[in-house]
C-alpha cells in the first residue's frame, strides 16, 4: 500500500514537472512566466532580485528623440540645440553638418528679428515704453540737453567746493597721470575746488609742487581698496572723509564736472 502510495506521488511530481517545462517553454518569456526550474538565475523568490539586470524583455522603452529646434518651447532647450549642432559641426565639419547648423542659426536669427522689429513698433505705439521719451538719443537734442545741464553742473562743483575737495593719486613714471595733471590744475583754478595731490611712488608731479608721498591715505579714501589703477580722481567730504570715486585713467574737465553731478545730486537711474 505505501509502495503504491509512493508510485503515485511520484508519477504526479513527473506529469507536474513535465507540465511547468511545456508551461515554460511556451511562455512569452517574462520573468513572471518564467520558471526557477529553467533559469539559475530566478531564484525562488516571488520578486526578482533588484541587483539583477532586467531581462531583455522587461526593459524600459527607449526615450523618443529630441523635438526639432523648430518645435520647442523654451529659449533654453533652443539654445542647447543649437550649441550642440554647432558642436558637431565643429568637430565633424563635413558640408551636412556645417549646412544643418547654418540653417538652424539663421532660424533664430529670423527669430530674433522678428522679435526686435516688433518691440520697436510696439514702442512707437506705446509712449510709456518708449525710453527715447525718457532720455533723447538723437545727438542734436542730446548736444542741447547736455548745453543746457552744463550751467547746473558747474554751480554744483562750485558750491561743493567749499567742504569737499579732489585727491589725485599719481605715479610719476605714468605718462597718463602727466597729461591728467594740468587738467586738474586748470579745475582748480576754474571752479576753485582744491586738488590734493598723491605720489603712489614718492615721485614728483609737474603743476603739484604741493604733492605727498602715499603714507595709507589711499587706503583711507578708497575704504581699504587701495589705489591699483592710476591716474585715479576720488570727490572727499573734509569734515566726515566721505569719499566716491569719480574715475581712473585719463578724463576731460567737463567729464569730471559732470560726473560729480550725477554722483552728488543724482540717484540711479535718473540720467537714462
Amino acid at each position: 500500500m505505501q509502495s503504491k502510495l509512493l508510485l503515485n506521488v511520484l508519477v504526479a511530481g513527473i506529469l507536474l514537472f513535465g507540465w511547468v517545462t511545456a508551461f515554460a517553454s511556451n511562455s512569452p518569456g517574462t520573468w513572471w512566466d518564467g520558471s526557477p526550474w529553467q533559469n539559475d538565475e530566478r531564484g525562488f523568490h516571488w520578486y526578482p532580485d533588484p541587483n539583477q539586470p532586467k531581462d531583455e524583455q522587461e526593459a524600459e522603452t527607449p526615450a523618443p528623440p529630441p523635438p526639432a529646434y523648430k518645435e520647442m518651447k523654451t529659449l533654453e532647450d533652443v539654445r542647447k540645440e543649437i550649441e550642440r549642432l554647432k558642436n558637431i559641426a565643429i568637430l565633424d565639419p563635413t558640408e551636412e553638418n556645417v549646412l544643418t547648423w547654418l540653417e538652424a542659426n539663421n532660424w533664430v536669427m529670423d527669430k530674433s528679428s522678428v522679435f526686435a522689429d516688433t518691440a520697436r513698433r510696439v514702442a512707437w505705439a506705446n509712449p510709456h515704453v518708449d525710453y527715447n521719451n525718457r532720455q533723447t538719443t538723437v545727438n542734436t537734442a542730446l548736444s542741447d540737453y547736455r548745453s543746457d545741464r552744463r550751467e547746473d553742473f558747474k554751480k554744483n562743483i562750485a558750491d561743493l567746493s567749499a567742504n569737499h575737495g579732489i585727491f589725485f593719486f599719481y605715479r610719476s613714471d605714468c605718462r597718463f597721470c602727466h597729461q591728467q595733471a594740468p587738467i586738474l590744475k586748470l579745475l582748480e583754478a576754474k571752479y576753485g575746488i582744491k586738488v590734493m595731490a598723491v605720489s603712489m611712488d614718492g615721485g614728483p608731479m609737474p603743476n603739484f609742487a604741493d604733492a605727498v608721498p602715499d603714507n595709507g591715505i589711499s587706503y583711507v579714501v578708497s575704504n581699504g581698496q587701495g589705489v591699483t589703477t592710476v591716474p585715479a580722481i576720488f570727490l572727499v567730504k573734509r569734515e566726515t572723509r566721505e569719499s566716491m570715486p569719480i574715475g581712473t585713467g585719463i578724463l576731460a574737465a567737463e567729464e569730471i564736472v559732470e560726473r560729480i553731478w550725477i554722483l552728488t545730486q543724482t540717484k540711479p537711474g535718473d540720467e537714462f
